[in-house]
């Protein structure tokens, strides 16, 4: 009896090592991923070609190119290894299994832990695992990591990037300080909050320099005080009087509302070319409620910013481009 898929490779270990290469147009970063030697993806790939007959790769000097079926049969793998893995995915998740949330670092620290007991309350005995991740870049998130139902993320816009097709919301930056760093309950100036030492968020102060910019400031841009790799140790700085810093208001809501934190008079708040994103690895109901949840809080909250905002003269500029 003749078998069916007779031009199939007997062995479908070569295709798997071909989608991985095509994927990353690299025999050595598939190796690393399919934890082989780089000798032996190579092999796999001569002899999955010899056997189709065609070449799937045109290989030049410290670069692969796929050939015009190599693009046609490794398009066709990508989807069907993932519609097979999410189906894998599916049938192994039970009813009883926990939602497995990963989150950035500071999102998850300073907004939804705080906020979680109110989905807990409506969905008690659904039991959640968070993980964190300092920052989510292309390296740091695939979206075919299994280790996550639903991930949270921040990223620079970026319409034709395949980790930006849900978005939660915007981010919005101001400066912030404490009454422990002016010894006044007065709010200050603007001009007077930025004769105060800065708190860098980020190691490449780009929260300030955008806010500045789109102050007409630039000018006043200087690489002086603290600078730290997470805005946690920025805000706790900030607590502590020790300088001035920039955040995302959302994450700093109650602080304002209980007088914590302050902006300064006639505060500018700017939309941040960073916006947070969410990617969904299965469709359940703990995952459509989270995410129903999840999407109401954030635009109740936003809401509220914008009415404080406006009871405070904080002007909100959106960027139109």
């Amino acid at each position: 009896m003749k078998y069916r898929h007779s031009l199939l490779p007997s062995s479908l270990n070569g295709l798997r090592v071909f989608e991985a290469a095509a994927r990353h147009l690299s025999f050595t970063q598939a190796a690393t991923e399919l934890n082989v030697t780089q000798s032996a993806v190579s092999r796999q790939i001569r002899q999955l070609e010899d056997h189709l007959g065609f070449p799937l790769f045109i290989r030049q000097h410290r670069s692969l190119t796929l050939t015009g079926e190599g693009k046609e049969i490794a398009l066709l793998l990508t989807r069907q290894y993932s519609d097979l893995n999410g189906m894998i995915r599916q049938l192994k998740t039970k009813e009883n299994a926990p939602l497995r949330v990963k989150v950035a670092m500071s999102f998850g620290v300073r907004w939804l832990i705080p906020r979680l007991h109110s989905f807990k309350e409506q969905y008690p005995s659904l039991d959640i695992v968070l993980t964190s991740v300092l920052g989510f870049e292309d390296t740091a998130l695939r979206l075919d990591d299994d280790d996550y139902d639903v991930a949270i993320y921040g990223l620079h816009r970026d319409p034709k990037s395949q980790y930006h097709k849900n978005m939660l919301r915007k981010e919005y930056l101001a400066p912030v300080y404490s009454e422990l760093l002016t010894k006044t309950d007065k709010a200050i100036s603007v001009d007077e909050l930025l004769t105060y030492p800065r708190l860098h968020p980020t190691p490449d102060r780009s929260d300030w320099r955008e806010w500045l910019k789109r102050n007409h400031k630039s000018e006043l841009m200087n690489n002086s005080g603290l600078t730290f790799d997470t805005l946690d140790m920025a805000l706790t700085s900030c607590f502590a009087g020790q300088g001035v810093t920039i955040t995302d208001l959302m994450l700093v809501v109650h602080e304002l509302k209980q007088g914590y934190l302050k902006l300064p008079r006639s505060a500018t708040i700017i939309d941040s070319p960073w916006q947070y994103y969410y990617h969904c690895q299965l469709e359940s109901d703990a995952v459509t409620n989270f995410i129903t949840w999840l999407t109401e809080q954030l635009e109740t909250e936003q809401a509220e910013m914008f009415e404080m905002a406006k009871q405070q003269g904080w002007q909100i500029i959106e960027n139109q481009n």
